[in-house]
């Protein structure tokens, strides 16, 4: 005659009562990351002002992207036209074709034309 023994344990219980403290650790850890990423200098505020940051330099980029465009449309006016070369060479550079006379007014001091206003005997 063989002995059986009989147990008492039962190992799906075992694994659904690990599965539940597992869940419960889970969720635990969750509230505590949460809270601390909330709540932490480093958190919530430190992603505002990242967002902040890249805002700014979206709007950056997009206003030197307009210069840029503006930039390529004078290079390109300077390319294909030498009225545009000639009209910088003169007003911006002083320069003149061989047998013209450039002539160059001084310029007028800031003050000026308060002194005229009070000059006697006008």
């Amino acid at each position: 005659m063989a002995i059986r023994s009989v147990s008492t344990h039962d190992p799906r219980k075992v694994t659904r009562m690990t599965i539940k403290v597992v869940a419960l650790f889970s969720a635990v850890l969750s509230v505590v990351f949460l809270f601390s990423f909330v709540f932490s200098e480093e958190g919530i505020s430190e992603l505002q002002r990242s967002q902040k940051r890249v805002n700014e330099l979206q709007r950056e980029v997009q206003k030197l992207e307009t210069e840029n465009a503006r930039l390529r449309t004078v290079l390109d006016d300077l390319n294909r036209s030498s009225y545009t070369v000639e009209r910088i060479a003169r007003e911006d550079l002083g320069m003149a074709r061989a047998g013209e006379t450039v002539y160059v007014l001084p310029e007028e001091p800031a003050d000026a034309p308060a002194r005229a206003k009070s000059t006697p005997g006008s």
